[in-house]
Formats: C-alpha cells, sequence, structure tokens
C-alpha cells in the first residue's frame, strides 16, 4: 500500500515545509509506504536553469515582435507589452546567469553563499528570472508566495481554465511528476495546500493526475484549501473540488488514516472529510524526511522544521485568523520536554541539521526555556529560532537559558507601540514589556525579530508613528523589522465583530464564488491617502538602515537563509550588511530592443487604467468576472504608434 503527499508551488524552495513530513510520520508508524514529493522545489529547480531562461527570453521576443506589429494596441495589449517590455531588459544577462546563481545559493562551502555581493547578485538574478517568467505566461504574477492571475480563484471554471499547460509554467515538471508517480501506481494521491500561492497550481497538477492516472483516488488538504472550502455550502464544497475526489478539513494525520482505511475497503461516501482541530502532540512521532531531496533546496545546508506545539495559547488578537480552524486560532497544545529532545537529537543526527526552526503559532516562554534547559543537559549543539508573544517572562535569566540552550533569533509579535492600538487588537501586552522582551533577548545575543503592521482600522498616522520609533528607537537591539499593512480576514474578531472597529460594510465580490478575498470601509478614515504615503515612505527609509529582503531571501524574517546569516554573522549582520543592494551593480547589457510606441507613456497609462478598472470593480460594483472588465477595458482609448517609428524592433 502505497500513499503519496505532494507539496505543490509556489512556495519556499529552500527548505522543506512541515505538512508532508508531519503526514509522512504519522501513515509509516501506521504501517503506511509513504512517497513525499516536494513539487515546489523541483519545478524551481526545474525552472531556474539557464537553458529554461533562454526558452522564456525566445518567447518574451516573439510576442514582443507580435505586440509591436500591429497598429494599434488596445487597454490589454498595452498591459502586455508593458510587462513584456519591462522583462526584456534583464533577457540579455539573466539566461547567462541563472545557472551561477542556483550554485551560490546552494554552495555546500558557503563562501560565495555569505559573501554579500555574490549572494545580493544571486538573488536579484532569480527575482529577475521570475519576472520574466510571469511576463512569458501574462498575465501571469509569479514569486515565492504568490501566483496570481487577474481572475485566478473567482470560480472552479476559471480554475480549470488556468491549468491549461499553455498558461502553467510549471507544466514540464507536473508531467515529471506524473510519469513518475505512474510507475509507482499508488493508491492514493494527497496533495497539501499550506499557502493561497499553492491553490492553483495545485489544482492544475491535479488536472494534469487525472489524466495522467486514471482512477486514482486524489483528496487535498492543508490550511489554504480549508479556509477555502470551511465557508462553502456542501453543494459548493463539492462543485469546489473539480479534480480532487475527497478534501480533509482541518489537521490531517486521523483523517488521513480513516480516508486510506475506507479506500482500502470499497467504502468511500463522504468526499469531505472533516479532521480534528485538536490533536493530541504527545501521539504523534518526530516529522519523518525520508525520500525528500534535501540535495535540491536552495540552501547551502539543511533548516528542518519542527512543532513542538500547535495552536496559540493566547489566542485573543483580534486580527488573527489562519490555520487549521474555523475562526481565530487553534487550541494550543504541546508535545513533551523529552520527546522534543528525542526528536531533535535523532533528526540532528539522521539528517545532519545544526538549525532548527520551530514551526508553530507561538511558543509559550515557560517551555521554550523547559527545552532550552534539557537541550542544555543533552549537550546538543544545534540552534533553533521560533515565534513568541513578546511576554514579561522573558526576563533577563530566562533569555539566558534560551541562549545556552540554541536559541538562535525569536520573532516577536509587536504589532503595534500605540497603547490604544494594542488595546483595541486584545494584545494583552504592554509597550513597556514589549520593550523589556526585546532588550532581554538581545542582551543575551539573540537576534530579535520585531513583527508589526499599520492600517489597523482607526489606527491614526500618529499612532502608526509611534510604531516606528520604537523600531527606529530599539534598532540597536533589533535584528531585522517589518511592518506591513493590515488585512481583513475571514474568521478574525474583526471580520465577526465589525462595529467594535467602526467598521461600515464588509463585502466580497460577487462573481468571486471562492470568497477568498474581503474589503472594507470604515466609519470615518483618520488618516489620507496622503498619510500613508508618509508612513510607507517612513517605512522604506528606517528599511534602509537594514539588510532586507523579501520572502524567502536572508533579511526576511524566520526564514531559512536568515537564520544561516544569523548562525555565522550574528545577531547584527543585517545591520553591518545595510546597502549591499545600493552598492552593487549588476552585469546588465544595453538593450538593443526597439519599439514603435512610445513605452515609457504606455506603461505609465497603462497601470492607471488597470488600477482603475479594478477600483470601480471593487469599491464601484463590487462585483468581478471576466465579462465585466473586459466591457471596461474595451471603452479606453488605444495606443497608437510614434509618428516617427523605430526602423525596426530589433
Amino acid at each position: 500500500m502505497t500513499i503519496a503527499l505532494i507539496y505543490p508551488p509556489t512556495c519556499d524552495p529552500t527548505a522543506p515545509y512541515l505538512s508532508i513530513p508531519t503526514l509522512a510520520a504519522w501513515l509509516r508508524a501506521h504501517g503506511i509506504t509513504v512517497l513525499p514529493v516536494d513539487a515546489n522545489v523541483e519545478a524551481y529547480d526545474r525552472l531556474l536553469q539557464g537553458k529554461v531562461m533562454e526558452e522564456t527570453a525566445k518567447k518574451i521576443l516573439a510576442a514582443l515582435k507580435r505586440l509591436d506589429k500591429k497598429p494599434s494596441l488596445d487597454h490589454k495589449d498595452q498591459l502586455h507589452l508593458s510587462r513584456l517590455w519591462e522583462a526584456s531588459k534583464d533577457i540579455s544577462w539573466v539566461p547567462g546567469d541563472m545557472d551561477d546563481a542556483v550554485a551560490v545559493l546552494r554552495d555546500r562551502t558557503g563562501k560565495r553563499f555569505f559573501n554579500s555581493p555574490e549572494y545580493e547578485a544571486a538573488v536579484q538574478t532569480i527575482h529577475a528570472g521570475l519576472n520574466m517568467t510571469g511576463a512569458a505566461y501574462h498575465p501571469l504574477s509569479l514569486d515565492f508566495t504568490a501566483y496570481r492571475t487577474p481572475f485566478s480563484l473567482l470560480t472552479p471554471e476559471q480554475i480549470r481554465a488556468d491549468a491549461a499547460p499553455e498558461k502553467n509554467p510549471f507544466h514540464s515538471s507536473f508531467q515529471a511528476i506524473g510519469d513518475r508517480l505512474a510507475m509507482e501506481n499508488p493508491m492514493l494521491i494527497g496533495i497539501s495546500m499550506a499557502f493561497p500561492g499553492q491553490v492553483q497550481p495545485g489544482f492544475s497538477l491535479a488536472y494534469l493526475l487525472k489524466a495522467r492516472i486514471p482512477g486514482i483516488h486524489i483528496t487535498v488538504g492543508g490550511p489554504a484549501i480549508t479556509q477555502i472550502l470551511v465557508r462553502q455550502t456542501p453543494e459548493n464544497r463539492i462543485r469546489i473540488l473539480g479534480p480532487f475526489d475527497s478534501a480533509v478539513l482541518y489537521e490531517g494525520e486521523e483523517a488521513l488514516l480513516e480516508l486510506v482505511d475506507t479506500l482500502s475497503s470499497g467504502e468511500m461516501r463522504e468526499k469531505i472529510i472533516t479532521g480534528k482541530t485538536d490533536t493530541r502532540l504527545d501521539r504523534l512521532p518526530a516529522p519523518d524526511f525520508e525520500g525528500l531531496p534535501l540535495h535540491l533546496y536552495f540552501s547551502p545546508e539543511p533548516v528542518l522544521p519542527y512543532d513542538p506545539s500547535r495552536g496559540c495559547y493566547w489566542g485573543k488578537c483580534a486580527f488573527c485568523h489562519y490555520g487549521l480552524c474555523r475562526e481565530g486560532t487553534a487550541r494550543y497544545r504541546e508535545r513533551k520536554i523529552p520527546d522534543m529532545t528525542a526528536h531533535l537529537k535523532d533528526m540532528a543526527s539522521r539528517y545532519q541539521c545544526r538549525n532548527f526552526y520551530f514551526s508553530q503559532d507561538a511558543f509559550l516562554p515557560a517551555t521554550a526555556r523547559k527545552l532550552s534547559l534539557a537541550l542544555k543537559e543533552e549537550n546538543l549543539k544545534i540552534h533553533w529560532s521560533s515565534d513568541m508573544r513578546p511576554e514579561k517572562e522573558l526576563t533577563k535569566d530566562g533569555c539566558r537559558d534560551l541562549k545556552e540552550g540554541g536559541a538562535l533569533s525569536i520573532a516577536l509579535g509587536i504589532e503595534s507601540a500605540s497603547p490604544r492600538v494594542l488595546k483595541l487588537i486584545h494584545k494583552g501586552i504592554t509597550v513597556d514589556t514589549q520593550r523589556a522582551a526585546v532588550k532581554n533577548l538581545a542582551g543575551q545575543g539573540i537576534a530579535v525579530e520585531a513583527m508589526c503592521f499599520n492600517a489597523f482600522p482607526t489606527e491614526t498616522p500618529a499612532e502608526a508613528k509611534t510604531t516606528l520609533r520604537f523600531i527606529r528607537d530599539l534598532k540597536k537591539d533589533i535584528a531585522l523589522f517589518i511592518c506591513g499593512r493590515f488585512g481583513l480576514w475571514h474568521g478574525s474578531h474583526v471580520a465577526l465583530h465589525p462595529e467594535q472597529y467602526q467598521i461600515e460594510k464588509i463585502w466580497q465580490l460577487e462573481g468571486d464564488e471562492l470568497g477568498t478575498a474581503l474589503f472594507y470601509e470604515t466609519s470615518g478614515s483618520p488618516r489620507s491617502p496622503e498619510d500613508q504615503d508618509w508612513i510607507d515612505d517612513a517605512i522604506d527609509a528606517l528599511s534602509e538602515q537594514w539588510w532586507l529582503h523579501d520572502y524567502p531571501w536572508a533579511g526576511s524574517l524566520s526564514t531559512a537563509h536568515t537564520l544561516l546569516w544569523y548562525a555565522r554573522g550574528g545577531r547584527d549582520i543585517f545591520k553591518r550588511r545595510a546597502g549591499i543592494q545600493r552598492r552593487l551593480t549588476l552585469p546588465k547589457q544595453k538593450s538593443d530592443i526597439k519599439s514603435r510606441y512610445d513605452m515609457k507613456k504606455i506603461m505609465q497609462q497603462a497601470g492607471a487604467d488597470e488600477a482603475g478598472i479594478w477600483n470601480r470593480l471593487v469599491h464601484g460594483q463590487k462585483s468581478v468576472s471576466r465579462k465585466q472588465y473586459e466591457t471596461l477595458a474595451e471603452n479606453l482609448p488605444h495606443a497608437y504608434p510614434k509618428k516617427k517609428p523605430a526602423a525596426s524592433f530589433i
């Protein structure tokens, strides 16, 4: 009996995620053979190659030539040409540099990986390659957190349309996986969707596997698909499933084992299987990474995830909702300290791993301290990092124990430095307590990452500035920070009780059948667009004092690369490397590409027109469909070639 478990793109390719190893360990403990497939890292291993980038460049040039020859361009053509033109500046150098960029990230010696200019060049090369890929598959936007088209995930029909091979840059990788699984002949394939960016690629892979392996039962689970399905009627759930024969909601261990037993007995009745939200962690084995291609991850050495706990012990923050529960956060549960210690010791030896990320909602400081003391007692020389609330329990003595037990970095949920906002979001912590936690951790040499946001309903510009001042004043103690913008999520206290936050209206767009986005209006904004621009500029200015990157690179919070850089360079490494981006000049060549159109004008106008269309759909009509979009787009003026066009395109 063999079960294939698949983790689809698009996500972090620098380290394995926890879902497949956790499920694999549980099933193997019950005598089931598991074939784990990290389709995400396999897809990027295939996509981010020089020879693939060469074909992508040819595709971009062919599309550029075709559009440039047209006597006029409608709005959609202008958008398409703008994407291609923006990507065309990189086609002369990215294909030649891509293989070396990947080699830098996988450099087992660490000499090139920890060389700041080489690392920066590698990251910028890969970003440029992804931008080229998105342009070649326009209107796709692709990165390691998102996989978007203008009508992504609106309807099951759109999902199927976006799964077409010509729209899917991962198609060749999916074909190879399909061929491999056809030879293995599993009785069941499970696809785990942890993040929203995996939903469309996961469906695309399922459609391919259904065609490649007739009769195979494919199930889907994970936080991303759970959050979509729990809000649907029973009829809509079945319709949304599309290529999937079943779905597992919430936590998957026991539900997946139940599905195996049901399929073995031939008595499959329900397509929606409801798992637990309170699985006992003391019954679970350690995650099992056996069979995953650890050599393929884009890192010089493994950084493995581990789950000492699940859920949030506080569970009251008004903005918070994610994961495997219907509202708020899941109930907090822990493994036993001796089990944690034994698991980490075994994983460190088995996979030659020195760095672990404790993947959980929030690690209870008292438990973290107990684990640290146990690891110290075992003389286990590993580093670990995790997320915590900035609790008063993070005393000087407690932080010393964490450090001596291997704590490398802690990401603290600061959220805001405004006392009123902290009270409004039910944080349960004062600014003084937050400040003390930051200083006590940093004082012991632990890298402190501050997680903040602005634009919470009723937050004033002055309160947002207070948070930025908090970060600036504690710069000596803060290793990294993020200050994002508030977003409204289904199941959060804000969404469930909007009247408590001066929110007058919440809506989903008509036509968004999967309900993936929420919009809202307040009874009076405390800030103007100009205020928000000032805040965003202030965040950018503050960011220049660190060497920051987008996820999942070094300089973004709680990533494998960031942990490795801390381990090598210390907690202040990203302040000491500030300005690397500005000092680096990539080997870009002057483009010989010319256009008959005024590209600067077209890019500005097309961007403004596109924003206008979506503003009207979202805030005016509160409805979206391809037909509505195209009606608005068709009414926009065409663009025409310059009076004195270039003699030739290239």
